[in-house]
This record gives structure tokens, sequence and C-alpha cells, in this order.
């Protein structure tokens, strides 16, 4: 057996006007917006691997705003208002959308380039859009955006960005009796150091929790880590039991979490019948069929995989020309022939996957959370946009909406003198190295993730839903014993995140005794009348 070892993990102290935890493109576009504000601010930059692995990156469809002569804000605002079932906020909708050409035009100057013909924007539609509105590059728009952001800021000496490093909690103080946020403790996992980083404002731009869940789009950094040290500081929570998942995700046992964008469907793909073969939307979606919002078609999928007791159903979009899909989706074409698939020739199997926390922590549209100097923008808010089901390709504009709002709002905070921070401890305590255990510990990570599949994934039932919160709680019970004390490492930290936001999940999609956008019972099938929040916060659960 492993000998047990004990060390310290104590690190250095990092002083900046902001920590910016996250770099998807709220992170940076943030960093972009606030430079132009105060050029002269120190900005840490806080990665868990590299700076261009994020869900942003990996965004294939694009980003949506009505700029077309046929289309307009008010049908945008109709739209997205109609996709999140009752729960957004109108206001906060069209405060954001309203912005929406502004925060285009700041991406195109930054260096973003969108698909032209000839000096048009070719506009893409994807599911619940009455116009066509997404700008996008190809299949790969969030790469497009993410390089053309990370190339401005990389010339900026004035950004110090941290990669491999994961934040652990957050450090707070109290101010006029009210929780204010002043750093974070940060674990460096190529020295195995926990560093303490101390700034004016912390932004939390982490984005979302696909890895609570086994079948994901998400890629390996999406642990809720804004979510659950948020949480833990005792920042409001709300909405979370909203997962989107979405249609259509590869299936295939030689590549993992690999998206087939929504704008197939746009461009007019059908669904199939695994065992027929036939269209099958027209009973769930007479109307929109393949373009409905992604809720239906996920549950419509659900429901023909089930009764076919097959394990997907089939995307066909062979009717489009070779010539057409290799332009349009060079990414996803050149993708599937890796794995011998022919996308004009031949059927694409998919299945739903989680892929979007349309709740989050609870802010304003600028991002401020219910704690001092804490800002929470992207994925990781809930700022009331999304309401019980985001609207495709409203994502990637909320997160740059959001950015230059949390920009202008926190820029009030940069450059004020701290107080002093001597009283702030650095992490000092004794760790443990036990190889064995730490490889038990982690095992949960495969249990907890099939759970929420199987009792919290796109149809939920009471029964299911209780059995499951008993689990999480004794595997949480069992985490948190080995993390206080134990080596913290990067895969502890995330195992310690997704094990509380899924009880956050549970606890919320326990109490929503209706189905609405993403969130379906089985044992209460219809809608309440009035549309609630849900809004958690340590020790308290409210539905208002």
């Amino acid at each position: 057996m492993p000998k047990e070892t004990s060390f310290s993990q104590k690190g250095q102290r990092y002083n900046f006007d902001v920590l910016v935890i996250g770099s998807g493109i709220a992170g940076l576009s943030y960093i972009s917006e606030l430079l132009k504000i105060k050029p002269n601010c120190k900005i840490a930059l806080i990665t868990k691997k590299d700076i261009t692995e994020s869900n942003s990156n990996c965004a294939q469809g694009g980003i949506a705003a009505a700029t077309a002569k046929n289309d307009s804000i008010e049908k945008h605002i109709e739209d997205t208002l109609a996709a999140g079932d009752g729960l957004s906020q109108p206001e906060i909708v069209k405060a954001i959308l309203k912005y929406s050409p502004e925060s285009i035009e700041a991406l195109i100057k930054c260096g973003t380039r969108f698909d032209k013909d000839n000096s048009h924007y070719n506009l893409g539609k994807e599911g619940g859009h009455s116009e066509r509105r997404i700008y996008h590059t190809g299949d790969h728009t969030g790469e497009e955006i993410i390089r053309a952001l990370t190339k401005a800021i990389a010339k900026n000496p004035q950004v110090t960005t941290f990669k491999n490093h994961a934040a652990i909690n957050l450090i707070t103080e109290t101010e006029l009796d009210q929780p204010k946020a002043i750093g974070a403790y940060v674990l460096d996992e190529k020295q195995n150091k926990i560093h303490t980083f101390l700034a004016n404002a912390i932004i939390l731009a982490t984005g979302g929790a696909g890895k609570v869940y086994r079948y994901t789009s998400n890629l390996e950094v999406a642990t809720g880590d804004g979510v659950a040290m948020a949480y833990r500081a005792g920042a409001r929570v709300s909405n979370l039991e909203f997962y989107q998942f979405h249609p259509t995700l590869l299936y295939s046992h030689e590549t993992n979490n690999f998206l087939i964008s929504e704008a197939l469907r746009g461009e007019g793909a059908y669904l199939l019948n695994p065992i027929t073969l036939k269209r099958f939307m027209k009973q769930y979606a007479p109307k929109q069929m393949e373009l409905a919002t992604r809720d239906i078609v996920a549950r419509a999928i659900f429901n023909e995989i089930e009764n076919s007791l097959e394990k997907y159903v089939y995307l066909d979009i062979r009717h489009k020309s070779r010539q057409f899909l290799q332009k349009r989706f060079p990414f996803i074409f050149k993708k599937l022939l890796e794995i011998d698939i022919d996308m004009s020739r031949d059927l694409i199997p998919v299945v739903p996957g989680a892929h979007y926390l349309c709740g989050g922590i609870l802010t304003k549209i600028n991002g401020q959370t219910d704690i001092q100097h804490l800002y929470a923008i992207g994925e990781t808010a809930c700022t009331g946009l999304h309401g019980a089901n985001r609207l495709a390709s409203n994502s990637l504009l909320e997160g740059a909406v959001m950015a230059h709002y949390a920009a202008e709002d926190s820029a009030r905070l940069i450059n004020k003198p701290m107080k002093s921070t001597n009283n702030i401890e650095d992490w000092s305590s004794q760790c443990v190295t036990n190889l064995r255990r730490a490889s038990q510990i982690n095992a949960h990570w495969r249990g907890l993730r099939g759970e929420m599949n199987s009792y919290a994934g796109i149809i939920r039932t009471e029964a299911g839903l209780k059995d499951l919160l008993k689990l999480i709680l004794t595997r949480r019970e069992m985490i948190e014993g080995y993390y206080w004390k134990h080596e913290i490492t990067k895969d502890l930290i995330e195992l310690r995140n997704i094990i509380l936001v899924a009880e956050l999940i549970v606890r919320s999609a326990l109490n929503r005794h209706e189905s609405r956008g993403g969130h379906y019972r089985e044992d209460y099938p219809k809608k309440m009348v009035e549309a609630k929040n849900t809004i958690l916060r340590t020790g308290k659960t409210k539905y208002f």
C-alpha cells in the first residue's frame, strides 16, 4: 500500500486590481472591455488549463443578434421569451438583446472574422429563432472569437495569465455587516502549491457544469466551480433545475462529447426514428418540427430512444450537396469522416447530452452578486435572460454583453487602495498524500455522473430525485471528509464542486412541482399557473 506523507502546500501571495477566473468569452471580453476604461489596471487571468480550454472555444453555432433588414430586436425578444417558457425577465431580455449589435461590432473590431457572402454577413438560423440572425464562422465560431480575443489580450502587459491554475475557494471579509470578496485561494497544479490572490474585484467567469452528467457536450473543465464557490461564500443561486440538454450529441465509442451543431437542423437536417427511419418531430412539434426549442427536441429524442429500445436516433442531411456541407460545416464534416461517417451519404447517430446551465449565481445584468466586489458573468450567472430554457446562440451573446456591463460597473473599484490584508492567512494547512485513498475518492466521479443522468436528466420523478439526493449526501460526506485532511488536487477540487452543484440541482428539481422548459417532471407534467424562480442560499431555499 502507498505510504502516507505529510507536507504543506503553502504558496505565494499575489496582489492585482482585478482577478478574473475563467477564460471563455465572458472572461476574455471582460478583460478587453475593462482595458478600454482602465488601460493601466493590473489583471490576473486564472485558467484551469490553457487559455483556449473553454466551452466558448468549442461553440459551433454562433452568436445571435437581430441586425438584418427583415429582423428586429422585438422579434428576437419574442423568440427569447417563448424559449424561456415564462421565466425569462422581460426587462433583462430587452436590455441584453438591445446591446447585441454593439457586442457584435466590438468582437469584429477585436478581429473576429464572421462569414460573409460578398459584403453581407451570412447569417444562420437555429431552433426557436424566427429569422436568420446567427453570426458564425463556419461551424467553429467560438474558436474564432476566442482566437481574436486571446490575440488582443496577449499584446497587453497589464494582463498576467496563470495557466494550469484551479481556484479552490473565495476569500471574503465582512464590511458594514455585508460580505465582501477580496480574493481567492488558487492551486498551481504544476508546482502543487496553493497561492493567495488578492484583488479589488473578483470576476467569476467559470462557465457551466456539464461534467455533473455522464453524457455532455462540455469539456472536462466544466465542473460548476463558480456556482460552488459563490454558494459556499454565501451568494444566492437560482433556477439550477433548468439544465438544458442539447438534442444532438454524436453517439460514438470513438469520440467523446462531440456536438453536432443545431445549425445542421437550421439548414434543413431531419431527425429519424432508428427503426423506421421516418421523421418523428411532427408528433411533438407539428409547426416547428426539427426547429422546435431544445427542451422539446431533446425530450422527443429521449422518447424515441426509449420506445425503440435503441441507443440513439439519426440525423439526416443527405439531401444537401457535399460541396455545401463541406463549406458550411467544415469542422463537423472532417470530424465525422475520421470515424467513417460521410454526412453527405450517411446518417449521423445522435443522443441528447447536458449542454447548458440556464440557472446559476443570481446576479444583476452587470454581474453583481450578493457579495460586494464579487461579479459572475456568462454561463455561471443567472440574470433572468434564459429563464427555463436557453434560446440557441444567446449564450455567447450574454457572455459578451454582461462583460461590457460588468467592466463599466467594476471600473469604479479599480486602483482604490485595499485595506490592510495582513490578517488574511495564506493556505498553510498540513496535508497528507495517500494515493490509494485518492483513487477510491475519485471513483465517485463515475457513480455520481451516471446517477445524475438516470435520475435528474431529461425526465425526472419525485421518487428518483429523493433516492438520488440520499446517494449524493452520502457521497458528499465522504468527499468532504477526505478534502479537509488530504492533499488538494485539481481532481479533488472539481469533485467537491460537482457533488455540491449536483445536490443543488436535485434540491431545486424536487421543489419544482411542475414541468417547464428544461425541467420535466413525469409526476407533474403540467405548468403551474404562476411562473416562479427557485432561489437557494446556504441553509435556505426559497421559491418565488
